[in-house]
Parts: C-alpha cells; sequence; structure tokens
C-alpha cells in the first residue's frame, strides 16, 4: 500500500507540475495577445489620424484653388471688357477719319469741275514730256548697252593681257629658282682605283669612292668609268696616276674631247703624274680618263671632280 501510495504522490506531483507549466505556457500567450492586441490599437489610432490630416490638406487645397480659379475669372472679365472698350474707341476713330475723308472729296470733286479745262491741257502737256522721258530712256538704255559691252570686251583683254603677264613671270620666276637651286646644289665625287692593268685606249674604272656628293646613280659610273653630268656649272677635274709602265701616258677627255694629256715618262718603280684643269659642263656631258697603252694603274690612283658654281 505504501509502494501504491507512493506512485500516487508521485503522480499527482507530475500532474501538478505539468498543469503549473501549462498554466505558464498560457498566461504567457495570453500576455503577447494583449500586447498584439494593444499594438494594432495604436496602428488604427494612427492611420486614423493621418486619415484626418490628410483630410484637412485635401479640403485646403480645394479652397486654394476655388480661390484662385475666382481671382482669374475676374481678371480675365476686366481683360474683356478693357477689349471691348478700345474695339470701340478704334471704330468712333475710323468713323471720324471717313467723314473727313469724305468731306475732302466732295470738295476736290468741285474744284475738278472747274478745272477740267486746264486738266485736259495738262495732261496734254504731260503726254508729250512722258514721249521725250520714253525717247530719252531708251537713248539712254542704248548708249548704257553700248558701254556695258565696250568696257566688258576691255576688261576681256585686260585680263587675258594680265594672265599672259603672270604667266610668264611665274615661268620666269621658276626658271630663275631652278637656276638658283642648280647653281647652289653640290656635286663632288673622288673615286680611286683598285691596281689593275688597263688595256690601250681604254676607260680607267675607279671603283673604290671615296667621296659622293650629289651623285645618285653611282653604279652606272661605276659600270661604265664615265661620269655624266646631272647639274650644269663651272667644274674642277683633276687626276693623280700611279703607274710602273714605262714611257705611257694616259688622257681626260670631256664628251670625245682630249683636254689634257700627261706623260708618265722614265719609270724605275712607279711614277705619279697630276692633271688639273676647269671647264664648263652642261647636262649630259661626260668626263672620262683614258690610257694611251696598256699600263698597269695602282690603287692610289684617283680621280675628282667637284662643281665650283
Amino acid at each position: 500500500m505504501e509502494i501504491y501510495a507512493e506512485k500516487i504522490k508521485l503522480w499527482e506531483e507530475s500532474i501538478s507540475s505539468k498543469l503549473e507549466h501549462k498554466m505558464e505556457v498560457y498566461a504567457e500567450k495570453v500576455k503577447l495577445w494583449e500586447e498584439s492586441v494593444s499594438s494594432s490599437l495604436n496602428k488604427v489610432t494612427e492611420a486614423k489620424k493621418q486619415t484626418e490630416t490628410f483630410v484637412d490638406s485635401m479640403r485646403d487645397a480645394h479652397l486654394q484653388d476655388q480661390t484662385r480659379f475666382n481671382d482669374s475669372f475676374i481678371e480675365v472679365k476686366k481683360q474683356l471688357l478693357r477689349f471691348v472698350d478700345s474695339i470701340r474707341e478704334a471704330y468712333l476713330q475710323d468713323q471720324m477719319r471717313f467723314n473727313d475723308s469724305f468731306l475732302e472729296f466732295v470738295d476736290h470733286f468741285q474744284l475738278q469741275n472747274e478745272s477740267e479745262f486746264y486738266k485736259i491741257r495738262m495732261n496734254s502737256l504731260l503726254d508729250s514730256f512722258s514721249s521725250k522721258v520714253i525717247e530719252f530712256s531708251e537713248a539712254e538704255r542704248k548708249r548704257e548697252s553700248t558701254m556695258k559691252l565696250s568696257l566688258r570686251q576691255d576688261q576681256n583683254r585686260f585680263n587675258e593681257s594680265y594672265d599672259k603677264i603672270v604667266g610668264n613671270f611665274q615661268v620666269r620666276f621658276n626658271n630663275s629658282l631652278k637656276e638658283i637651286a642648280l647653281k647652289q646644289q653640290k656635286v663632288a665625287l673622288t673615286a680611286c682605283g683598285t691596281g689593275s692593268t688597263v688595256s690601250a685606249r681604254k676607260v680607267e674604272h675607279f671603283l673604290n669612292i671615296k667621296t659622293n656628293i650629289g651623285i645618285t646613280d653611282l653604279s652606272a659610273y661605276k659600270s661604265t668609268g664615265k661620269f655624266v653630268c646631272t647639274v650644269a656649272g663651272l667644274y674642277h677635274v683633276s687626276a693623280v696616276m700611279m703607274s710602273n709602265t714605262d714611257g705611257q701616258y694616259y688622257m681626260i677627255y670631256k664628251n670625245n674631247d682630249n683636254m689634257i694629256t700627261t706623260l708618265y715618262s722614265k719609270v724605275y718603280n712607279h711614277q705619279t703624274r697630276t692633271s688639273v684643269f676647269v671647264t664648263m659642263l652642261d647636262v649630259g656631258d661626260e668626263i672620262t680618263v683614258r690610257t694611251s697603252g696598256s699600263q698597269y694603274i695602282y690603287q692610289n690612283s684617283c680621280f675628282t671632280i667637284v662643281k665650283l658654281n
């Protein structure tokens, strides 16, 4: 029995504990519900206040719009009255001007009847004067047309003469510029040999270029041994030749003309000779160094040509 009494006591304590726990949970839920209801009521109150404020503001705006509309209507009415008054005043002024014009016309008509005779005489004089004026205008027009034609012809002749003068001047000016540029253009060449035997009456080829100013086609010079003038002017020409061939000589030619001949004379080991002259060259003129007979030309042999002006 004691065991059953103990179990019943424990069961009662368990039931009591569970009931107390459930009561606390229900109390907490009731408290939350009361707070939620209170918050909802506060929100409803706030929304009501905002609605009342919005209605008041709309009422005030409507009253202000009504006031502005009434003021605008009154202003438009005043402007319309002023416009009607201005139209009435303009009409009265036009009526007064018409009356004055009508009276003036009546007076003029009366005077016109009295002076009809003089009017006929005046018309005749005016017709005659008009005819003279027309004749004079026609003659003046013809004279002006003739003068314009003559002036136009003179202007055309002047323009043609002026164009020719300008054209000739431009040509002369361009030619002068070209001549000045050519005179100022520098041309110089120094080329030396390579050490070889040159056959008789052959052109010596100086292949070792030492100085080159203003000569663009060096390959042609090397292949032919001929200096071809591309810029006309006064040129200084010289050749320094070294050979070990006894009793031989060499010549410097301008085109096919022998300009200078130089003899080596008696040669013991080797002999050096120099030839110098000045000549005018035109575009296309050729300068060459030629041998008289077969001879050995040392590599120290050099050919030089310089444009002086």
